[in-house]
C-alpha cells in the first residue's frame, strides 16, 4: 500500500505525490503540470476513492531565515489522520 505526502507551500498552497519512501510520483494536472490544492479537504474529495498507508504533511517554514538563522532544521513533517 502507499502513502500520500503533502507539501504546504507559500500562500495556501498544497503539492501532493504519492508512493513509498523515496520513489514519489508527484499528482499532475490535465495539462501535466503540478496540481496545486488549497485545502487539506480539496485533496480529500480528489483522493477519496483510495486508501493509503501513512498520510504526511510536509510544511516548510521562512521563520529560522526571518529571524536570521543561518541553520535551517528542516521542514516539519508529521503524520496527519486522513
Amino acid at each position: 500500500m502507499m502513502n500520500l505526502y503533502i507539501e504546504s507551500l507559500e500562500g495556501g498552497n498544497y503539492l501532493v505525490s504519492t508512493g513509498n519512501g523515496a520513489t514519489r510520483t508527484l499528482v499532475r494536472d490535465s495539462k501535466e503540470q503540478p496540481k496545486t490544492f488549497h485545502c487539506i479537504n480539496e485533496i480529500k474529495e480528489h483522493f477519496y476513492a483510495q486508501e493509503f498507508e501513512h498520510v504526511w504533511l510536509r510544511q516548510n517554514t521562512p521563520y529560522e531565515e526571518m529571524v536570521g538563522q543561518h541553520q535551517q532544521p528542516g521542514a516539519l513533517e508529521l503524520e496527519i489522520d486522513f
